[in-house]
């Protein structure tokens, strides 16, 4: 059953994402609903279970936007396993620990992608300090909605 909703979550972001990218691209730019579901299943999870999540949300992110097959989805494996590894060590599940972590882990998502990116020898710039407050600002409200709505879920 939670595989079942694993993959409901990564299908239903990846719709969404993909919705958002076509309708309102300049509100895609400041949300990463794969972010958002990893960081779901790091905190509600453990941390095999949180890299799984962040296995598959990575790919299907890779398959989506073409870029390399694996980068994202090592990425997403990475940043799920620290979260579900600080939500282990911390109490996160109130409203302002949990919008701390999604924006911490977004502030850290192009930093892991950066290093990744040196490792393969490709370059990569990284955004501005200001595009990254926005983009964690927009991915702290978009989770904490998400996390609202899939509370109430059966």
């Amino acid at each position: 059953m939670k595989v079942l909703r694993a993959v409901l979550a990564i299908g239903a972001a990846a719709l969404a994402q993909v919705l958002l990218v076509g309708h309102l691209p300049a509100l895609a730019r400041y949300c990463d609903l794969f972010l958002i579901v990893v960081v779901y299943f790091g905190l509600t999870r453990p941390p095999v279970g949180a890299m799984a999540a962040g296995a598959g949300a990575g790919l299907v992110e890779d398959a989506l936007i073409g870029s390399i097959l694996g980068l994202n989805g090592f990425k997403k494996t990475l940043l799920g396993y620290l979260v579900a590894s600080f939500g282990a060590l911390f109490m996160l599940n109130q409203t302002v620990p949990r919008f701390g972590i999604l924006f911490l882990a977004t502030v850290l998502d192009p930093f892991v992608e950066l290093g990744l990116s040196l490792a393969l020898g490709r370059a990569f710039d990284l955004p501005g300090a200001l595009e990254l407050v926005w983009r964690g600002l927009g991915n702290g409200v978009f989770g904490l909605l998400f996390f609202w709505v899939a509370a109430r879920l059966p």
